[in-house]
């Protein structure tokens, strides 16, 4: 059994968003239902024009009348921001190209799980599902690689946003972090100090809110810790190579920002549904 669910459109759009095209669903989603295994695998068709670098479904269940469950509402959101910046970064055109669509034989993740082309479909399976009747799916909130969006769930959209803005600051304290580490010429070994504050604000953020201060892994200011006998880093000194780390960071931070639509304020990002 097949059926077809659109993602509607609102009629009005915020501003800086991208203008509707005429009654152009952006994410077009089908479905597929399996009665047996009781299994609904929805399809998710990028019908924007446009490449999509995070994307939410919203999922909600009706109740026996068909009317939606208030209760019932569940989302899945895929953030591929991060494999755009990495792909702009990457000096080889090839390995860029490569990174953005992440279908070569060399891809890091499987394939679908790159920038969400234009014309590309997308599956998510749900299962336990009794009917196809008893679910409706939406696309929420669509974000774009040149750095447009579509708001058609302002909860949705606005959860994506703040988890793009809260990284964003992330990096912004942390390359602040290191930059001040930097400025003592007479440290050798400024990655400890680094480490140390980091960890400071961690824990004092948990002591206020519940909630770690920073999501950095810091495996990777470790590795600088340790002399390297081997590729582009070996004969660098640990200033060296936190000062080569910090300007790739600041340059993540920079292609980031016009994503992360700082002009639009967050007072308080919905609850994730799903939590």
């Amino acid at each position: 059994m097949k059926s077809t669910i659109l993602a509607v459109l609102c009629v009005a759009f915020s501003l800086g968003a991208s203008p509707a095209r005429g009654q152009t669903v952006p994410v077009v989603i089908t479905s597929d239902y399996y009665a047996q295994p009781k299994v609904l695998v929805l399809h998710a068709l990028n019908n924007s024009g446009k490449d999509i670098t995070s994307y939410t479904i919203i999922i909600r269940h009706k109740k026996p009348d068909g009317t939606l469950d208030e209760n019932g509402r569940s989302e899945s959101m895929e953030d591929m921001l991060g494999l755009l910046i990495t792909s702009q970064m990457a000096k080889d055109p090839g390995a860029s190209e490569s990174t953005r669509q992440q279908n070569s034989a060399n891809a890091i993740f499987p394939k679908g799980y790159g920038i969400f082309l234009a014309g590309e479909t997308r599956d998510k399976t749900l299962t336990g599902i009794d009917s196809a009747s008893d679910v409706d799916a939406i696309a929420g909130a669509v974000f774009y690689t040149d750095g447009t969006y579509d708001e058609q769930d302002k909860d949705a959209f606005k959860r994506t946003l703040a988890n793009r803005q809260g990284a964003l600051k992330e990096m912004k304290e942390a390359d602040e972090l290191i930059r001040n580490a930097l400025a003592d010429s007479t440290n050798d070994h400024p990655v400890a100090a680094v480490l140390t504050e980091l960890n400071k604000r961690r824990l004092e953020a948990m002591d206020k809110s519940g909630r770690g201060f920073f999501g950095m892994d810091t495996s990777t200011l470790r590795a600088m810790q340790q002399p390297q006998a081997y590729g582009p880093q070996k004969g660098k000194t640990e200033r060296e190579r936190l000062r080569q780390y910090v300007e790739e960071q600041e340059k993540r931070v920079e292609l980031m920002t016009p994503h992360c639509h700082l002009e639009i304020a967050l007072n308080a990002a919905a609850p994730d549904p799903t939590k």
